[in-house]
């Protein structure tokens, strides 16, 4: 069963939900998909969406990826400066429908993440400024080892603003300050040393696509745990992190999701749910 769920300026963004995967993708190759603020909103129509199909117990994974030739180039400043009156609300927290500790930028690499399902993002190309931090609001990142990665608000006079302090956590410091100060764009491989990428492989929305569809058949809430213990654990002190395993798996234990997943393990079959 496959459905194609339209959001706003849906020329922007596309998405497609076929077995509880959700396979999006930016859609402005001739602009190596550049942000603006059609784009903008397209992205958050779409994040509304996935949230909503999450809530009903339809989505299990999102795979995140550009069409053309790169994933996302980063704003598109000309286009962007077009609409000059638009660009202070775009730092106001709790604009355009926004949580109050997030503006309508960090919204656009966080937002993912709020559909409480694993996100996998697919990188080719240029992966520059507002594209790499939209990136790293997934959980993987696959990558095209000709893929090129920058951090390059630094070329514009500004910082990386797009919830970079939260979803950078896991990079090298060392590194992180130097390519944010220098705006020095790397190839994958060195990406990779950084922890920007996680994996580089020859094809990576179908890699991403591979996974999320095994992750799919994956027991949903044992895959929602997960999602929450690490979100919530590793920055907590310790107690309060074993405490939350424990709840975590004494939420699990002997529920029908676990049992099925004993039962098929047993039998040699693939679990349903």
């Amino acid at each position: 069963m496959s459905d194609a769920a339209k959001c706003p300026s849906a020329r922007r963004v596309t998405v497609m939900i076929n077995e509880h995967v959700a396979d999006v993708r930016l859609n402005r190759p001739d602009k190596h998909n550049g942000l603006d603020w059609a784009m903008i909103d397209a992205i958050l129509g779409a994040q509304a969406e996935l949230r909503a199909r999450a809530e009903e117990g339809g989505l299990r994974a999102i795979v995140l990826s550009g069409e053309g030739a790169s994933f996302c180039a980063g704003l598109d400043m000309a286009a962007i400066m077009g609409e000059a009156a638009r660009v202070p609300q775009l730092l106001v927290a709790g604009a355009n429908g926004c949580t109050p500790e997030r503006n309508t930028v960090q919204q656009l690499a966080l937002g993912w993440r709020d559909a409480g399902v694993p996100v996998i993002a697919a990188l080719q190309g240029n992966v520059f400024g507002g594209g790499l931090q939209i990136a790293l609001g997934a959980d993987v990142r696959l990558c095209d080892p000709d893929a090129r990665l920058a951090v390059l608000e630094i070329a514009w006079g500004i910082i990386p603003d797009m919830g970079i302090s939260v979803t950078a956590r896991g990079v090298r410091p060392d590194w992180l300050h130097e390519l944010s100060w220098s705006g020095r764009k790397v190839a994958a491989r060195e990406a990779q040393e950084a922890g920007l990428v996680t994996r580089l492989v020859s094809n990576p929305r179908e890699e991403a696509l591979a996974l999320a569809r095994e992750i799919a058949t994956r027991s949903p809430r044992a895959i929602r745990c997960i999602t929450r213990l690490y979100a919530e654990a590793l920055a907590a002190p310790e107690g309060e992190a074993l405490a939350l395993e424990a709840r975590l798996q004494s939420d699990l234990l002997g529920q029908p999701e676990h049992m099925e997943c004993v039962g098929a393990r047993l039998e040699g079959r693939t679990p349903r749910f």
